[in-house]
């Protein structure tokens, strides 16, 4: 996404209902005092009191920040690009980070690189998200080396993302397992384990999701139907945490897949060798070798594609970390894309289907 199509959406969300609500106090507050014949004050005049009333509050407490010195944050996955950066940047801010890494174990060069390019305060970790043992493992490490003074965590960022490319009917049953568990069963049982930490700051989950958990896409099921998912496990958990003064957000990223931030031309080819294997002869009769590799081919925009601008992304989980009232969604996504989850969200799903299909 281009600089020049980063929209202000979240704060545009966040003004709406003031404006609204403005409106609707103008009239009826307009309305008593007319016919008590205490004041001719026209609505439009007690609208923009109203107004600028409610959005100067807005903006001042939608701009307040914490303190970053002595809070913690962690962050499942910086093997990806958007954890890796993500780390760096909050570390940047002040933040004692916890980058997990699944391959630190085995000597991985990211992990390394991160530490040397980052402060002392940074700490990488051995994270597998679908191990048992290594989450609690990582969930004793982190206790045994809060900052001092620091009784829990101030944040968890789950960013763990494994994705599949194909039609239903091409996609081993064994990846949307796969899927399922590194993107939504993880990331729950993760945020069980750490969610006693986290209530005692009064912290915030961020859960990194995509604007496709809210769109439908052909030949990318596994991945929407997991990223629907999340969006659903976020707003359950954000009304259960709001007694215990816990926010839950959830950040939508726009289409962050180009440019080999998620794949590489070789892992893209080898998944459609390996679905192209697994089909039923009577399938592939049926489809034809001719239409599956057109299919992949439409995909290598994926792979070959510009790289993609991460600032947009980094600006909403830095909100979202740093923010004293957060807000509960960020969607830093471009104009086509937010009007694609309008049409999604407020038109009857034929209007949908003719549009994107």
């Amino acid at each position: 996404m281009g600089k020049n199509e980063e929209l202000p959406w979240d704060l545009f969300d966040r003004c709406l209902l003031p404006v609204i609500f403005s409106h609707a106090a103008a009239v009826i507050l307009s309305t008593i005092l007319n016919s008590l014949y205490i004041s001719q004050v026209s609505t439009f005049t007690l609208f923009l009191w109203f107004v600028v009333s409610s959005l100067g509050a807005v903006f001042f407490y939608h701009n307040l920040k914490v303190t970053a010195a002595g809070k913690t944050v962690l962050i499942t996955d910086c093997t990806s690009k958007i954890g890796y950066a993500a780390a760096r940047q909050l570390d940047d801010l002040g933040f004692t980070v916890f980058a997990g890494f699944q391959d630190k174990d085995k000597g991985s060069k990211s992990a390394r690189k991160l530490k040397d390019e980052s402060s002392g305060r940074l700490h990488t970790l051995q994270l597998d998200v679908t191990s048992e043992k290594e989450i609690l493992a990582a969930a004793a490490y982190v206790k045994e080396n809060l900052p001092h003074g620091t009784s829990g965590l101030w944040a968890l960022v789950n960013s763990s993302t494994w994705a599949a490319f194909g039609e239903v009917e091409w996609i081993p049953f064994a990846v949307y397992k796969e899927a399922t568990e590194v993107n939504l069963l993880s990331a729950i049982r993760i945020t069980q384990v750490f969610l006693p930490l986290i209530r005692k700051t009064k912290g915030r989950v961020i859960n990194i999701v995509s604007i496709l958990g809210r769109i439908a896409a052909p030949l990318r099921s596994p991945y929407c139907t997991v990223k629907f998912g999340m969006e659903a496990f976020s707003d359950c958990l954000r009304l259960e945490m709001r007694r215990w003064g816990v926010d839950v957000i959830v950040v939508e990223p726009g289409d962050y897949t180009t440019g080999k931030t998620w794949f590489t031309d070789e892992v893209l080819l080898a998944q459609a060798r390996h679905m192209w294997k697994s089909m039923s002869k009577e399938a592939q009769a049926e489809y034809g070798e001719d239409y599956f590799e057109q299919s992949v081919r439409s995909l290598e925009t994926y792979t070959k594609g510009e790289e993609m601008d991460l600032t947009p992304v980094l600006r909403s989980l830095t909100d979202a970390a740093c923010r004293t009232f957060p807000l509960p969604r960020y969607t830093s996504v471009t104009r086509s894309e937010k009007l694609q989850a309008f049409v999604a969200d407020h038109l009857p799903r034929s209007v949908y289907d003719i549009i994107y299909t």
